[in-house]
């Protein structure tokens, strides 16, 4: 059975107390030794289950049957929205008539030069998706369905592994199945977005950085600034890692890239004047967004409410990304919790939160199979199955079903930023708590009441100042060091 690398472990809570702690020591030793005792012959059994032929055959059939199955649900979805979608790769086909726009020499953020389109990405993008343009149209909408599919297999894949897991394995072929089902999952194969890239580009980080090639980990971010700049808070990684030349690359490539666009791209600083329809959106965009400054809006609270509620947001994912960094091991885990977190910020605070969007936070989702995660825990889940389209009838609100899908994902990425926080709280303060027990502890067993007068007071007088020296030395230290010390 299929086991991440980093060490075995039953799930739940059976080694750790679900953020990676071990469990704190009861004070009967018998109770003690009799739950260890429990534990590993639970381990124990589940690790010969594990590694039962049988069991490993089931294993592989399940696996193989779930690819099977992805492979026949994944391509009977992109038939029909090949047959019957008219406005298939509706994004993907404004990018593709801007760049045709650009090809020819016009101007590509011009409404009327794009069919009514409303082109929005940066004058960057232009150059990076320039070969779009040597395609026709239907070939841009097929070929754009077929690569969303295969590059968001690829990001499972590539995730998968950088968890420990094998890339063709049982969870990587669950996760891709579930993703099916998805509400942003479908929509993103609809739409032919470019989140999908970003998604792919955010998964080879995690690869690269765990590797600790963070120089090609700040190259593939900064390519997706310049097509995209969906992950603009993932920068905050290679600062909170001072990875510096990390950082410089990847702000380096998409401003590079821009100040080339401004000079070729025909009144490429029109893309200024669009920028207003990002930040204040209306009609069936504001139901579409599930950022809290549409969604507030959708459930008619007052404007102070709104903005109390984005800076509360702030302030927990500011917290939330910190203790990730700082408390979790470091390792693939850390760094992806790190990122999902300040993704979801930017997701809730800011203004803009599609659908599609929260394909980046599949890896976040896929943690769940690590000891320790905070993505283990049941409020995870529950936040994940929500941002991922599984929620209660518009009904239920009185809201229509955009709205409702867009207040529940919201609720999702919350839940989840929460969850994140109240799981590294506890590991963090639990910590304290023992070390504090410990030390005292020690401090009675090691250093009687007196000790330390009666050592300072017996201690002959240094006239060369070396015991001041070693006074200092020994200062704040534990007790075992105190005694030792000369």
């Amino acid at each position: 059975m299929e086991t991440p690398e980093y060490h075995w472990a039953m799930p739940g809570t059976i080694e750790a107390d679900g953020c990676g702690a071990s469990a704190s020591p009861r004070s009967n030793l018998s109770r003690l030794r009799s739950t260890k005792r429990s534990a590993e012959a639970v381990t124990g059994l589940w690790h010969r289950c594990s590694s039962s032929p049988a069991r490993q055959g089931v294993a592989v059939t399940a696996t193989v049957a779930l690819w099977i199955a992805s492979a026949v649900t994944w391509s009977l979805v992109c038939l029909r929205l090949a047959r019957t979608d008219t406005n298939l790769g509706w994004d993907l086909v404004t990018s593709y008539r801007a760049e045709r726009v650009f090809a020819r020499g016009g101007q590509p953020y011009s409404i009327a030069a794009t069919d009514h389109r409303l082109y929005l990405y940066p004058p960057s993008a232009l150059l990076v998706l320039r070969p779009l343009a040597l395609l026709s149209l239907h070939q841009v909408q097929l070929l754009g369905l077929a690569a969303t599919a295969v590059m968001m297999w690829a990001a499972v894949m590539i995730s998968a592994a950088v968890l420990g897991m094998r890339w063709w394995g049982f969870t990587a072929a669950v996760v891709v199945f579930a993703l099916r089902f998805a509400e942003p999952l479908v929509a993103e194969l609809g739409l032919e977005n470019v989140t999908v890239v970003c998604t792919l580009a955010l998964a080879l980080f995690y690869l690269l950085s765990a590797r600790e090639h963070w120089v090609l980990a700040g190259a593939a971010i900064g390519l997706t600034l310049a097509i995209k700049p969906l992950l603009v808070a993932v920068l905050l990684v290679f600062v909170l890692g001072r990875k510096w030349r990390a950082l410089a690359v990847a702000v380096a490539i998409p401003a590079v890239l821009n100040i080339a666009a401004f000079v070729v791209v025909r009144d490429s600083t029109a893309v200024f004047a669009k920028l207003p329809s990002l930040l204040d959106r209306t009609g069936t965009g504001a139901l579409l967004n599930s950022a809290w400054v549409d969604v507030m809006a959708s459930l008619g609270a007052p404007h102070a409410v709104t903005i109390l509620v984005r800076v509360l947001t702030v302030g927990v994912v500011a917290l939330g990304a910190w203790w990730s960094w700082q408390e979790m091991a470091d390792g693939p885990t850390r760094t992806i919790t790190t990122s999902s977190v300040l993704l979801m910020g930017t997701y809730l605070a800011g203004t803009l939160s599609e659908n599609h969007f929260m394909l980046t936070l599949v890896p976040l989702a896929m943690t769940a199979v690590v000891t320790g995660a905070p993505a283990r825990w049941v409020s995870a889940w529950v936040g994940v199955l929500l941002f991922m389209g599984l929620t209660p009838p518009g009904s239920l609100l009185g809201l229509g079903s955009a709205a409702n899908l867009s207040l529940f994902r919201a609720l999702g990425m919350t839940l989840v930023v929460l969850t994140v926080v109240a799981a590294l709280g506890s590991k963090r303060f639990s910590h304290k708590s023992k070390r504090a027990t410990q030390r005292d502890t020690g401090s009675s067993r090691w250093l009687p009441a007196g000790a330390g007068k009666s050592s300072a007071a017996a201690a002959p007088a240094s006239t060369d100042g070396k015991q001041e020296d070693a006074d200092r030395a020994t200062a704040g230290a534990g007790p075992l060091e105190g005694m030792l010390a000369p």
